[in-house]
């Protein structure tokens, strides 16, 4: 039979407070939506609103938005949907010809914008363990999940805590509900813990939910293996607030989701957080037809910095929109980035049709080095990795570095770089000097029959 929750009597934290009623849960005073007709609840956070219509199938759709406040200019990404709102005074009206994640930018303000998260609806199954039912709210603080069992999140449910799971096979964590972190940490401040962590685990599907303002990493796979991710959505707010971290796993797959982070979007690490065991080798990941938005900390799309093991290789980052990548000011932002700060063969990644449409900050930033995060006394290497059909699509042209390492001991040069149609605010780029990329102690560089190395002129 299932339950409506299951907080575990042995804790090692608590959460901050509890959150017992609708009147609790903050709603938009900026924007009133309407999904075909039907209205929806628009959830208000102090760094963005969010609003989550739930679709049974891929017919179109049309959104209204009234917004409760004068505005010059409304802008709905990523550009690729493309998706021009219709205006009569401060109601905006989006034809979607398929669901689709969408945010609404209002005069370029990046702290008031609407995100608009499409999501189709996850069937319950038969078998659901940990049950919570729509239109509840529930504090669960740690839900501990077993092998085989199933957390059913209904639409219209919101779940205070987190969930973790300890070598638990076949877990599953499904539906359309909230899971909602704010009890964990002050408002102004990072703390408490993962709000889906998972170690040692095998055969994971999490399906439909979303995920919102956790203190600390969200969504945290740890030495875990076949790993299907699909349809998620993912808003952090505070520091260190980074999406979802695949730690020392195989076999990974994350699809059609939403992430805003305060932090890294998407980052691929080998290291004793969330667990010892997860320093270990990372093998096939696929991130696919996703949206992401890096704010100020962190990257879009990492590797690194802690990857203690041996080999990370047979990644593809494929068919994803990075709408914002803030600036960071703290020698490390970037758009796509790979930080190896330890001992690893780092090889066989790819980058493939990708649009950005702000970089703030760097676009390629790949080092091998040693950094306040390193723990291996022995730099790793960074070699074979292809880029394609990226595009740059708006604001300000972004400097690339790509920097090896070199002490009296030691030396290690990343090699083996494939640029192949990266095109930069229009223009296609032929060499490393048009792309404004700093190159140092690296070799061959592939643009075309071209082949650059940082002991030869470009």
């Amino acid at each position: 039979m299932a339950v409506r929750y299951n907080p575990n009597p042995v804790r090692t934290q608590e959460p901050l407070c509890q959150v017992n009623t609708w009147d609790e849960v903050e709603t938009s005073s900026l924007y009133t939506v309407e999904c075909n007709g039907q209205a929806q609840t628009v959830y208000h956070t102090d760094s963005f609103d969010y609003v989550i219509p739930v679709v049974r199938d891929d017919s179109p759709l049309q959104v209204t938005v009234q917004v409760h406040k004068p505005f010059e200019e409304a802008v709905v990404r990523p550009a690729k949907a493309g998706i021009l709102p219709k205006r009569e005074g401060e109601r905006l009206s989006l034809s979607l010809p398929r669901p689709q994640k969408l945010t609404l930018e209002l005069d370029g303000d990046l702290k008031t914008p609407l995100y608009i998260l499409c999501t189709h609806w996850a069937p319950k199954p038969e078998k659901v363990d940990h049950l919570f039912e729509s239109g509840k709210i529930y504090n669960v603080g740690v839900l501990h999940v077993k092998a085989g069992e199933t957390v059913y999140l209904e639409e219209g449910c919101m779940v205070f805590g987190c969930i973790d799971a300890f070598i638990a096979d076949g877990i599953r964590i499904l539906g359309n509900g909230v899971l909602n972190g704010c009890v964990w940490h002050p408002k102004e401040e990072n703390g408490g813990k993962p709000m889906i962590r998972m170690v040692l685990c095998n055969h994971i599907q999490i399906q439909g939910i979303t995920v919102v303002d956790g203190g600390q990493w969200h969504v945290l796979p740890g030495a875990c293996q076949n790993v299907e991710i699909d349809d998620i959505n993912i808003m952090s707010r505070v520091c260190t607030g980074d999406g979802i971290d695949i730690v020392g796993c195989e076999h990974v797959a994350l699809r059609h989701s939403f992430i805003r982070a305060s932090d890294d979007c998407v980052c691929i690490k080998a290291a004793s957080h969330p667990d010892p065991a997860a320093n270990r080798d990372v093998r096939d990941i696929r991130v696919e037809h996703c949206v992401l938005w890096n704010a100020e900390p962190g990257n879009a799309v990492e590797i690194g910095y802690e990857v203690r093991c041996d080999e990370v290789c047979d990644i593809l980052f494929k068919d994803i929109d990075i709408v914002h990548c803030e600036y960071e000011g703290n020698q490390s932002g970037g758009v796509l980035t790979i930080h190896n700060a330890d001992r690893p063969y780092i090889h066989d990644i790819v980058y493939e049709d990708i649009r950005i449409e702000d970089a703030q900050e760097k676009f390629i930033d790949i080092k091998v080095l040693d950094s306040k995060y390193s723990l291996d006394r022995k730099r790793g290497r960074v070699e074979k990795i292809y880029f394609k059909n990226i595009e740059i699509l708006n604001g300000a042209f972004p400097v690339s570095i790509i920097r090896g390492f070199e002490m009296a001991n030691e030396m290690s040069r990343p090699q083996d770089f494939y640029f192949d149609h990266v095109v930069i605010l229009g223009q296609e780029m032929r060499s490393p000097n048009e792309m404004r990329m700093v190159v140092e102690l690296a070799h061959n560089l592939h643009f075309g029959e071209q082949i650059y190395s940082a002991r030869n002129p470009f």
